[in-house]
C-alpha cells in the first residue's frame, strides 16, 4: 500500500520514512537528529505555506482572465478544471501545512521528552511510522500537484 501511496505522493512519504526510522528506534529518539528534523519540518511548512498561498493567488488570478472560463451553459475548458484542481491542491497543501505545524506547536515536541511523546502517540495506529510519513509529505507532495 505505502508503494502506491508513495507513487501519487510523488516519492515524498519513503523520504520521510528514511528520516523517521533515522531518528525514532525503538521508541527511542537521538537528540541532536530529532532538534534538526523538527526545525527542518517548521522550516519546510512554513515555506510550504507561503508557497501555497501564493499558488493559489496565481490560480485565483488565472480564472479572472477573461476567455479562461466558459460562458454558463458552455462545458469547461481542459484549462479551466485544472486551474479548478490547482486551487482545491493549493487549499490542502495550504491547511495541511498549518495544522501540522500548530500540531507540531502544541505538542513541545522540541524537547526530547515531548518528542518521545509525540511521536509515539503518532505511530500508535496500524501502519505506525509510514501513516505519519505520509501525513507529513502531504503539504509538499499536494504544492507539487497544484
Amino acid at each position: 500500500l505505502l508503494k502506491w501511496v508513495d507513487i501519487a505522493l510523488l516519492g515524498a512519504p519513503i523520504a520521510h520514512l528514511r528520516n523517521i526510522r533515522k531518528i525514532w528506534v525503538d521508541e527511542i529518539i537521538d537528540e541532536s537528529r530529532w532538534k534538526t528534523y523538527i526545525s527542518s519540518l517548521n522550516t519546510e511548512w512554513n515555506g510550504f505555506t507561503i508557497f501555497s498561498t501564493v499558488m493559489l493567488a496565481v490560480d485565483i488570478s488565472f480564472l479572472a482572465v477573461p476567455g479562461v472560463q466558459a460562458a454558463s451553459g458552455d462545458s469547461q475548458s481542459a484549462a479551466t478544471i485544472s486551474i479548478y484542481a490547482s486551487v482545491i491542491s493549493s487549499v490542502c497543501a495550504l491547511i495541511i501545512s498549518v495544522v501540522l505545524a500548530g500540531q507540531i506547536r502544541s505538542h513541545d515536541v522540541d524537547s526530547v521528552g515531548g518528542g518521545v511523546h509525540y511521536m509515539a502517540r503518532m505511530t500508535r495506529n496500524a501502519h505506525g511510522d509510514a501513516a505519519l510519513a505520509v501525513m507529513f509529505s502531504l503539504p509538499y507532495s499536494l504544492l507539487l500537484w497544484a
